[in-house]
């Protein structure tokens, strides 16, 4: 997971500074008359190694014992010469970005202190017009490559795209029945029935899987439902509940992230319960002695606040979509020291659903019509953030950055497989396909990396 590589990272930082030589901060395009330039600025001594290769057209360069945070996604959006941009790590000291390129190009470099300037040229033609008649990679640089990047590894899609793990948390149950209603429906079936839908949901969307951790009337700890989300390794860790109050007239939905005073005293339990080291992030936070304290003082914290951070934003897409069906009893998301809020890298929210202590809202609560569209407006809104902020290594990854392929009258599965460098069980198995029969008109999600 995204913020499992990021902890490393800063752990590797604090603890072996010179593991990276170098950090690559910034990568500007400029177009210009006959060329386009790309610029790639770098704090640190750096070196690297540049190849192109065809079929299609990519510009690849190897920054050694480098390090980076850009965000590529948009690096590259409607330019007439570099369709995308993309990273990858071929080892662990290595960083690679990688130019999908619309046309063969030929490549003139010029390295300065912490610059390193790329021109583009479309070859044969010098500028931005027609594609060379006879495409062929540059032989001086490929060469070198020939044995590291053969054909079939490089197209060779990724063995295993994990699902985005969602784990919902039916509040109450068993001996707690949580708050009951004017016409006594008790909180702890209505939000179990509204999980259950939305896990329903969610299952049913290629590249999502929901966990719950309770499936009927019996009750699970506070710190037993943070457990069951750290056991499946949850992507987001979303709490189901019905509000209650005196005031019967009350009434609305809120989403609730935890409030920094409730992640400060979690960080102090965390440094005291030295079993608990070991579940940061995959980072084994124990091997650190008593005089990097501080190192595990500054990786809880830096995690809670990316986990803080992470939280506020899917809270944040799921009320807005929330707004669309039902009033909202907060016009933002509220923070609080909700126990269940506190793992230290789960980005972790809780819906108050509406107020069961309203009657109008306890009859909606309790309506399947209804829960259909609270459950829908849920899904959605965690759906738009992962989409957005997709884990590394997951099949929404593979899915957001995935280029469509229209099937045509007569093509078969096998056909497009090889037209893609890669097997018809791989492209049935990304596309989650029940048969191999396609139809005209089916469109199918290609990986950029297949291509």
């Amino acid at each position: 997971m995204m913020r499992t590589r990021l902890i490393r990272t800063i752990l590797l930082f604090c603890c072996c500074n010179t593991m990276f030589a170098a950090t690559l901060t910034s990568i500007a395009i400029k177009d210009q008359k006959d060329k386009t330039s790309v610029v790639f600025s770098l704090q640190g001594s750096f070196s690297y190694k540049l190849f192109t290769l065809e079929n299609p057209s990519r510009v690849v360069i190897d920054f050694a014992q480098t390090a980076t945070t850009i965000n590529l996604q948009t690096l590259a959006k409607n330019h007439p010469l570099i369709s995308h941009v993309r990273s990858g790590h071929p080892d662990t000291q290595t960083l690679r970005i990688v130019f999908d390129v619309n046309h063969s190009i030929q490549i003139n470099k010029t390295q300065s202190a912490g610059l390193l300037q790329l021109e583009l040229l479309e070859k044969n033609t010098g500028v931005h017009g027609a594609r060379a008649n006879t495409p062929v990679a540059n032989p001086a640089v490929v060469k070198a490559y020939t044995a590291k990047l053969p054909v079939k590894t490089r197209h060779t899609p990724p063995r295993s795209l994990r699902d985005v793990i969602i784990v919902l948390d039916p509040g109450h149950g068993g001996k707690d029945p949580g708050a009951i209603g004017p016409n006594r429906h008790v909180e702890k079936d209505v939000v179990l029935s509204i999980a259950l839908k939305l896990k329903e949901i969610i299952n049913k969307e290629p590249g999502m899987r929901a966990v719950l951790t309770r499936t009927s009337d019996y009750y699970v700890g506070l710190r037993e439902r943070l457990h069951i989300a750290r056991k499946y390794n949850a992507d987001v860790f979303v709490s189901i509940h019905a509000d209650a109050f005196i005031n019967q007239h009350s009434n609305g939905v809120s989403v609730f992230a935890l409030s920094q005073t409730g992640a400060t005293s979690e960080a102090a339990r965390w440094l005291a319960e030295k079993e608990n080291y070991s579940e940061l992030g995959g980072v084994n936070l124990s091997e650190l002695d008593d005089k990097n304290n501080l190192v595990r003082t500054v990786l809880i914290d830096l995690s809670q606040t990316a986990t803080i951070s992470a939280s506020l934003q899917i809270g944040s897409t799921v009320l807005q979509h929330l707004d669309k069906i039902t009033n909202l009893h907060h016009e933002k998301v509220e923070q609080a020291r909700f126990v269940v809020l506190k793992s230290p890298d789960i980005p972790s929210i809780l819906i108050e659903t509406g107020f069961i202590s309203n009657p109008h809202e306890e009859k909606n609560l309790t309506s399947s019509a209804y829960q259909a569209r609270l459950t829908q407006a849920i899904f959605q809104g965690i759906k738009r953030y992962f989409f957005a902020h997709p884990p590394y290594g997951s099949r929404i990854e593979a899915l957001s950055s995935a280029g469509r392929h229209l099937v045509k009258k007569g093509e078969t599965l096998p056909v497009i497989a090889k037209q893609y460098h890669t097997t018809a069980a791989a492209l049935k198995n990304f596309n989650r396909l029940s048969t191999e029969h396609l139809h005209p008109g089916q469109t199918l999600g290609i990986p950029k990396s297949w291509s």
